[in-house]
């Protein structure tokens, strides 16, 4: 089985039938579904599976760390104060998602928010204030803990990405 099927089958708790929305078609349908309505269809269909609630989930844009060219991704996200925490977690598997690197090496970065646009600055936790936010992630969203455990086995620790909104939208995607 390859690594995304093997994702997909531990994502859904081994109901991979249960996740329709997929692939390259499926990823570019919900993010347009997000983006105009901040309800995620994939996002239901993986709380489905594990029978867990739904997670609200965010657009954010990034620029491409090589590329430069902007990039959307749909994410569940966590609410603390006015941050949004997103979880890099690739269903526990052995490397992080492209957005992480993306998101290190231009943390400003846009979300939608429901039908809100915002502009925020990306950052991943470290040391003390990971921490601190771990734990209060996986109160919130139980899926986390059992995909640090599975990611640990591969010696990978998730990282937790912090969005802070700016006071003063800074710029505009182009």
């Amino acid at each position: 089985m390859s690594p995304s099927k093997e994702n997909v089958a531990f994502s859904s708790y081994g109901r991979p039938w249960m996740i329709v929305v997929r692939g390259r078609r499926g990823m570019a349908f919900d993010r347009w579904l997000v983006k105009r309505t901040g309800f995620s269809a994939v996002s239901l269909q993986y709380a489905l599976a594990g029978q867990n609630p739904y997670q609200p989930t965010l657009l954010m844009t990034v620029r491409g760390a090589k590329s430069g060219e902007p990039r959307e991704v749909a994410l569940p996200y966590v609410r603390r104060g006015e941050s949004y925490i997103v979880v890099a977690s690739k269903g526990g598997g052995p490397v992080n998602p492209h957005w992480v690197a993306n998101a290190k090496a231009n943390p400003q970065v846009w979300l939608h928010v429901g039908r809100k646009k915002i502009s925020a600055v990306a950052h991943v936790a470290v040391g003390q204030e990971r921490a601190e936010l771990f734990p209060f992630v996986c109160a919130n969203k139980p899926n986390v803990a059992r995909y640090q455990e599975r990611a640990s086995t591969f010696g990978r620790e998730i990282p937790l990405v912090v969005l802070t909104p700016e006071a003063h939208g800074k710029g505009t995607v182009k």
